[in-house]
């Protein structure tokens, strides 16, 4: 396993930590942490830098009074009755030897869909404009030449695949935006079982690409 903590990445940790991300996106980044240990260490050192510049914030001056009528308040407000969890029914089934990690296995995730010859996904229900899925393409495959509506990251859960000068294997985090047009290819001996999180749609920029239009339904 490597930790590709390039400058995006470290850019995608940093919001995480500081501020948070949408729910398809925390999603993604909370899965690269579970199986990465360098980017648990690196995210961990923007939460204690963003507890420093809590720290370093002067304290507003509060009237005591008014301190103890808003804590009155909130004792004598009814306790919130915390709903039942909610079982997940519905994951696709995984190949054999894969298993999800604990971030993925408490989702909801629907049916495998056919994208192509090789390709499939699954989408994951999530209250995000956002989308979330997980996507496995066969071993060998070449995912043509195509871009980005908007801000696109890739956490690798099995197998692996290069792009550009760079090979992703299993924890690492891939990360594209509008800017970037790139194609991939999987790795010649195993499937790779992505999830991926990603704003807007695909864009095929070839003739061949034009045939994962499908994608744009994921």
């Amino acid at each position: 396993m490597t930790a590709r903590l390039s400058p995006s990445v470290d850019d995608v940790l940093l919001r995480h930590a500081m501020t948070g991300l949408d729910d398809a996106f925390s999603l993604l980044v909370e899965t690269h942490l579970e199986l990465c240990p360098a980017a648990r260490v690196v995210h961990a050192r923007f939460e204690a830098l963003g507890g420093l510049l809590l720290e370093a914030v002067e304290p507003a001056n509060v009237e005591p009074a008014a301190l103890n009528r808003a804590l009155a308040a909130l004792d004598a407000e009814p306790r919130p009755v915390e709903p039942p969890a909610k079982a997940v029914t519905t994951r696709p089934d995984m190949r054999k030897g894969v298993k999800l990690p604990s971030t993925l296995s408490r989702q909801e995730i629907g049916p495998w869909r056919w994208i192509a010859p090789g390709v499939r996904s699954a989408r994951i229900a999530l209250p995000s404009a956002s989308r979330a899925f997980l996507l496995e393409i066969g071993p060998g495959v070449r995912v043509p030449e195509h871009g980005h509506d908007g801000a696109e990251l890739t956490c690798v859960l099995h197998g692996g695949f290069s792009s550009a000068d760079a090979h992703y294997g299993v924890g690492d985090m891939a990360c594209a935006d509008a800017s970037v047009v790139h194609d991939i290819a999987i790795d010649p001996d195993v499937p790779c079982l992505s999830l991926i999180a990603m704003e807007g749609r695909t864009r095929p920029s070839s003739m061949f690409g034009r045939l994962y239009q499908k994608f744009r339904d994921i």
